[in-house]
């Protein structure tokens, strides 16, 4: 009967019912003694707190806290009052002469640097950790967001040793995050993304591999709700990932969301609005006009011809400021026994192409409760529905690249005529200002060409948490995560941009599932095995299953033309056809000895079982740390608070993707029935996980009343049995094999120091630096393949890794120098000579450096965060089209045809012939699609404002409805304090300007350090408002 009431009461207003009325008073009768009235407040807000457990402990007498926060309770002078409440710090207190006792609270998250979640959601005490970890609050993540919408981006310059690349791609752009270095050269380098101690699938869709036209897609971190979360961790290392698995070899990252807490029935509202404005957009000559050698022209794209009137901001009229509103409502609340949290969030976000936008729905819905004791349970479930309309189209032939090469004296008015009217058919038709079949005019891809992705996704978490006995625990979890993708794509007859449009235009809709279960069995145990031994333990087992279905249908060539239905097709196509169903089962241990409270010893053991390997598909992988709280042995100074070495070893493997093992073949329409054949790549029916061995060295320190805090790590990791292509002969049958080799090596060091220079009653000021560096090195690839490529892309730069170097060298064209002059060589033109396959730079920082303040005085609290990333070079091809087009302030100079570049030729001799701007820059660019590559490379290095936000907190002790308020004004990406110049000093001209924003890229793959046809950079300016009701 018992059970059943629960039952009724957990229906569709059984939350609220209990909350309501578990929140009223009760008192356990009082032994005698002077009756006393008890207030309890939680210690930041100074609000009260229903549902409160207040004991006297002399008399054993208890009760809870009234919905006020208050308890009347017979104790005398002296007696010891405990109070305890889920969710906040046990407070005890001694009973004085006064009737009235007032107990504050402190929340277990002000103790976030005491207190961490790692691995499978468990909480562990810092002192005791033996891996580099870093937690970061929620207001790191949703007080200054990104116009991507993407929580991940909000990472940037926060975390020591993560280099976090955001797509171009705009408004849910995907997101990279790696840890501590590239490791594969062909599978994932992005951390694993953990929700509530689940795996979270961030799968990005199609990214970039090349230059070619891409709309780049989503990710799954894209749909996290930012306002849902409460903290941030971030587990660098493989050690700390270990018992993930697979997944976790490039480390974690392990978002908490929020939860109701015992007697805490509030209301939050968190609103902003915000603005993004072109910020950085590439320097335009703005004294020439159409034409070529000087001379005005007509039918003519490129701007090389005479002086005339010029249109300085006809670029950027084609793009606009973007308005974005971010609305977020939660209620939450709840007893010892049951608490509940629903929120809803609204997310509108707008691009700076016109039509490009994002829409986003979230609802989340969770309850804790322990209505049996010792007896938890946990079930959550959050529906999200994401929108996004008119990506838009980058790199080569994008709808950057069409607005950039735009003729200097092209007004706005000319460039608004971009199509007509077929009198025939009624039906828009293209114009262009030149004979191009390659570019449309950037309006008419706004206009006449759109790709929407819409996506629904539902994830479920119960679990179950029973207390068999003290100290030891049972933990039964399942996970269900499922999304649906639909893309659409139109395109209006008579398009070129993409170079397939057929005749009555182009459509097509690709649809996309997938789903993935996780469950999971774990017994927890902490035992003190003496009194100076502490024992605590996991053992566990879990069971992955993941299912992915994909398909396109294609209607290329159209019977009633822009008439975008699958019906309308004239050749219907059904294309990029692929599934596959995963399956991954794992059994792990894990224990912590502590000796003394000092002393830490931890020991990790897993063992995977995974579809995608040959029998018997097993793969084991250990780990073992040590660490030593060193300051309770040494007689140390006073102002020493706490001092730690750690240590760690582990070895993680990294299941391959499916289908490598057995030989694939391709079916293809045509001939009645159609045609089947054998993939030019050989299968490895021997394949192997990849495997990472990494050590970390760390040191942790605080001094000064824990006023200043250090943390240092050193580690270094090895990847081995990568998967690479080896070429094969004509006469096997194949192009090439997938064979298991190499040794990528990663080794660096992390610094992350706290400080609080200033702490008074009104003012105080927190800042805090991390800093990271890494060096990689190929130790070894293959006894007869010495370089990969990491995509085949070969325009501008070829991304490789080669043995003995570095992963992401750029290879491709340089000037040719003088052996012995050290000269630039040019040919009988005076023009540069130049020669192929050379090392330009390598995409990877040296250095990455984040700078965080926080001023608070009175109600104030200004922050900001400087960021930079030091090193690292970019090849762009929007820079190879800005001079092909003579658009760019660079191709201004030397017009005049006196440019004598100080050179020699061939033979040694000093150049003599004059050229001019347009000789040279037509002859490097290579018509701005295949430049030569050390002409358009740039230096990385950047330093910026990335955040600042002005918050005010009102004093609201007259209003009672509303318990709290603030107002923020917030920026983000204001400005550069520095930005890198060019590689190449080109006499006469010196270094030039970058085009681009440093930081951009085509995608979130492994395909990075090349760009082309990258929208401009945008500075966000945002009014935020938080409410408490």
């Amino acid at each position: 009967m018992i059970r059943k009431s629960y039952l009724k009461e957990l229906g569709p207003w059984g939350l609220l019912c209990v909350l309501l009325l578990l929140s009223s008073p009760f008192v356990q009768a009082q032994e005698a003694g002077t009756k006393r009235t008890i207030t309890v407040t939680d210690s930041e807000g100074k609000l009260p707190l229903p549902g409160a457990t207040v004991t006297n402990l002399k008399t054993n007498a208890s009760g809870t806290t009234s919905a006020a926060g208050i308890i009347d309770m017979d104790a005398a002078v002296g007696d010891s009052i405990s109070v305890r409440m889920l969710g906040y710090l046990k407070a005890t207190v001694a009973v004085g002469a006064d009737l009235l006792v007032k107990v504050e609270l402190i929340q277990e998250q002000e103790t976030i640097g005491e207190v961490v979640v790692t691995a499978l959601g468990i909480k562990r005490e810092t002192r005791g950790l033996t891996f580099a970890t870093q937690q970061l609050g929620a207001e790191a993540v949703n007080d200054v967001r990104d116009n991507s919408g993407n929580v991940m981006t909000s990472l940037t310059g926060k975390v020591a040793g993560a280099t976090v690349t955001t797509s171009s791609t705009g408004p849910g752009a995907a997101v990279k995050v790696v840890l501590r270095g590239n490791k594969s050269i062909s599978g994932n380098n992005n951390a694993l993304v953990v929700v509530d101690g689940v795996p979270y699938d961030n799968s990005p869709g199609v990214q970039a591999t090349g230059t070619t036209p891409n709309y780049g897609t989503s990710d799954g971190a894209a749909n996290i709700n930012p306002d849902d979360i409460e903290s941030v961790n971030i587990l660098k290392g493989p050690s700390a990932a270990a018992l993930y698995g697979s997944r976790a070899a490039n480390g974690a990252i392990l978002i908490t969301t929020k939860q109701g807490r015992s007697g805490r029935y509030q209301i939050d509202y968190n609103g902003s609005a915000s603005v993004d404005q072109v910020n950085m957009l590439a320097q335009f000559q703005n004294t020439y006009g159409r034409g070529n050698g000087g001379v005005i022209g007509t039918n003519v794209g490129e701007s090389w011809g005479a002086t005339g009137t010029t249109y300085a901001d006809n670029v950027r009229n084609v793009f606009q400021n973007a308005a974005t509103f971010n609305n977020s409502i939660s209620a939450y609340g709840g007893t010892e026994k049951i608490n509940g949290y629903m929120s809803y969030a609204n997310n509108n976000i707008g691009g700076i192409t016109p039509g490009n936008d994002l829409k986003r729905n979230t609802v989340n819905v969770r309850l804790n409760t322990e209505l049996i004791p010792k007896l938890k349970t946990d079930i959550k479930l959050t529906y999200m529905n994401q929108q996004i309309d008119n990506r838009p189209r980058l790199g080569d032939m994008g709808l950057p690249v069409e607005a950039y090469i735009m003729p200097r004296d092209m007004s706005d008015e000319e460039a608004g005529n971009f199509e007509t009217i077929n009198p025939v058919n009624g039906q828009p038709r293209r114009a262009y200002w030149s004979g191009s079949t390659l570019y449309d005019n950037p309006y008419w891809s706004l206009n006449r060409t759109a790709v929407n992705e819409v996506r629904d996704r539902i994830t479920a978490l119960g679990s179950i948490n029973y207390e068999l006995t003290e100290g030891l625990s049972f933990l039964g979890r399942y996970s269900y995560d499922k999304y649906n993708d639909v893309t659409y794509g139109s395109f209006y007859d008579g398009t070129v941009s993409l170079g397939d449009v057929r005749t009555g235009g182009k459509y097509y809709e690709t649809h996309t599932s997938y789903w993935e279960q996780n469950l999971d069995l774990l017994v927890n145990g902490k035992h003190k095995l003496t009194d100076n031994i502490q024992l605590n333990y996991n053992l566990g087992t879990s069971f992955l299953r993941r299912n992915y279905d994909t398909f396109q249908n294609m209607a290329n060539g159209l019977s009633i033309p822009n008439q975008f239905s699958l019906m309308m097709a004239t050749t219907p196509e059904f294309l990029l056809v692929n599934r596959y169903n995963r399956q991954l089962n794992s059994i792990y241990a894990s224990a912590q000895l502590g000796f003394y409270d000092n002393i830490f010893l931890d020991l990790t053991a897993r063992n995977d079982w995974s579809s995608t390997l040959p029998s018997p598909h097993s793969y084991f992988y250990p780990s073992a740390g040590l660490s030593v709280v060193f300051n309770e042995w040494l007689n140390m100074p006073s102002w020493v608070n706490f001092g730690k070495l750690r240590a760690s070893y582990t070895q993680v493997g990294n299941d391959p993707a499916p289908y490598l093992l057995n030989q694939l073949y391709n079916f293809t329409l045509g001939a009645q029935r159609g045609f089947v054949s054998r993939s030019a790549t050989k299968a490895i029916p021997d394949l192997k996980p990849e495997q990472t061995k990494a050590f970390e060295l760390g040191l942790d320190m605080k001094f000064f009343d824990n006023r200043l805090s250090i943390d240092a790590t050193y580690y270094k990791s090895n990847t081995i049995n990568q998967l690479l292509f080896l070429a094969l002969p004509m006469a096997s049958g194949f192009g090439r094999e997938y064979i298991n080799a190499g040794n990528i090596q990663n080794r660096g060091f992390e610094v992350q120091l706290s400080a609080t220079p200033i702490r008074k009653e009104t003012f105080s000021w927190v800042t805090d630096v991390n800093f990271s560096t890494n060096l990689n090195t190929i130790i070894e690839l293959h006894e007869t393949t010495k370089r990969a490529n990491i995509t085949d892309n070969a325009r501008y730069a070829t991304v490789v890794v080669n043995e003995g170097e570095r992963y992401g060298d750029l290879y491709g064209h340089a000037w040719a120098r003088d052996a012995a002059t050290g000269k630039f060589i040019v040919d009988a033109q005076g023009l540069p000579v130049v020669e192929a396959n050379k090392k330009l730079g390598n995409f990877n920082p040296d250095a990455l450096i984040g700078w965080s303040n926080s001023f608070t005085y009175k109600n104030f609290t200004l922050r900001g965060l400087i960021d930079a990333r030091i090193g690292g070079e970019i090849v762009s091809g929007t820079a190879a089209y800005l001079g092909a087009f003579g658009v760019a302030d660079f191709t201004e100079q030397h017009r005049d045809g006196n440019w004598v570049i100080d050179a020699v030729t061939a033979h040694g001799q000093a150049n003599t012939t004059a050229i001019t701007a347009q000789q040279f820059w037509t002859a490097v660019s290579q018509a701005g699609r295949d430049g030569w590559g050390e002409f358009f490379t740039y230096d990385m290095t950047n330093v910026r404002m990335r955040e600042l936000a002005l918050t005010y907190k009102f004093n609201l002790e007259s209003i009672k409805a509303i318990k709290a308020a603030q107002v923020s004004l917030t920026g983000r990406n204001l400005f550069f304090f520095y930005r890198g110049k060019s590689k190449l000093d080109i006499p006469g001209l010196g270094k030039l300007d970058n085009p681009i924003d440093p930081e951009g890229a085509l995608g979130a793959g492994n395909y990075q350090g090349v760009e082309v046809g990258l929208p401009p950079a945008v500075r966000t300016f945002g009014l935020n408002v938080k409410l408490t009701f």
